[in-house]
């Protein structure tokens, strides 16, 4: 059986580790006859110290779906529609809105100090932060709307008009998602591993592939899963190892299948 998890929030809470325990639990899939892989709104370069040696080569499905890497490699590649994207850049320019854009791995934007997860960017110092004018095949933007609030209605209606477009605004960070139409993590783990999938998230971005599994675990507390998850691991004060036996668990439980 094929397990997907999220890796903020459910397998990480500090979004730098992965607790050992965790690790362990993940690493012991092959006795059950599984396969792990994690779907991430991360680029794969900023999965790379949170997975460690042990984990990286595997199936990495990252910025919501628009990246798949496995063994190290890229080997799918979702990019924004030229003239959407030429749309996108001219509207956060016009209004100087903090955004940040990923192609396979490297980045562009401006004002990235405003972007919540900037201290997560490249951790490692392995890719680019290029000129915009020189990055190439973009995949996934992220506009910050905290200081322009007033903008974000007609943000998404603007956006919305290309038709090109999928938009995801969360709102606990403030930012506004932007990836090819029908791009998400739902949509590319079912392209690359079918329908028949056990699926472990946390919050917004993962309704949509706890919807498309076979079986869904929520991590944490967000209202938003509870008509899609069939179990729910609530946050607690040992949360690491809470999560690590319910991993082992289902492993268990889906044994042979």
């Amino acid at each position: 059986m094929q397990f997907v998890f999220d890796l903020d929030g459910t397998l990480s809470f500090d979004n730098t580790t992965i607790d050992k325990e965790i690790k362990q639990a993940l690493l012991t899939a092959p006795k059950y006859g599984h396969q792990v892989a994690f779907a991430t709104a991360r680029s794969y370069r900023d999965c790379l110290g949170l997975l460690g040696e042990e984990l990286k080569n595997h199936l990495v499905i990252g910025l919501n779906g628009g990246l798949v890497y496995e063994d190290g490699q890229c080997r799918l590649e979702k990019h924004l529609e030229q003239q959407a994207y030429t749309v996108l850049l001219s509207w956060c320019l016009t209004y100087n809105l903090p955004f940040i854009v990923d192609n396979c791995f490297d980045y562009s934007g401006q004002i990235f100090e405003k972007i919540p997860f900037f201290s997560g960017i490249d951790p490692l110092n392995q890719a680019q932060r290029l000129d915009l004018t020189n990055l190439k095949s973009p995949i996934k933007l992220v506009i910050y709307m905290g200081d322009h609030e007033d903008l974000l209605d007609d943000t998404i209606h603007h956006l919305e008009k290309l038709q090109s477009l999928y938009l995801s605004y969360h709102a606990h960070e403030r930012c506004l998602y932007v990836n090819p139409a029908d791009t998400h993590k739902a949509t590319t783990i079912v392209e690359i591993c079918g329908h028949d999938f056990i699926a472990f998230g946390n919050d917004q971005n993962d309704i949509e592939m706890l919807q498309a599994s076979l079986y869904a675990v929520q991590i944490g507390n967000f209202p938003g899963l509870k008509a899609y998850r069939d179990e729910q691991v609530p946050y607690q004060e040992n949360q690491s190892a809470a999560v690590a036996a319910k991993i082992v668990q289902v492993f268990s439980d889906f044994r042979g299948r």
